[in-house]
């Protein structure tokens, strides 16, 4: 099943990298097994270059999340450091427990 650019999903229910076949999870969790960096934000690029200090009176961070086969960026995102990943993805159909 062709997922994105980066990653599908394996008959048994795996999720892999389309450019190396790394597992980077499952349908359930697709980056579970992904390698994640955390880093200045400012290292997104030259579009960001204010320091967040500015802005907010929390730390801020730039994360990134990789695949852990060839580290072909998966996904990236300037979120607070306190904070867990907003961006959740599951590919797995509606459980019997969740239509109760």
């Amino acid at each position: 099943m062709h997922i994105d650019d980066n990653l599908e999903g394996g008959g048994d229910g795996t999720v892999m990298c389309r450019h190396c076949g790394a597992v980077t999870g499952t349908l359930g969790d697709p980056l579970r097994d992904a390698r994640v960096r955390e880093s200045d934000p400012r290292e997104a690029g030259p579009s960001v270059h204010a320091d967040a200090g500015n802005f907010t009176d929390r730390p801020v961070l730039l994360r990134q999340t990789f695949c852990p086969g060839c580290l072909v960026m998966l996904q990236a995102e300037i979120v607070p450091g306190d904070e867990p990943s907003w961006r959740t993805r599951s590919l797995a159909g509606p459980t019997a427990e969740a239509g109760q």
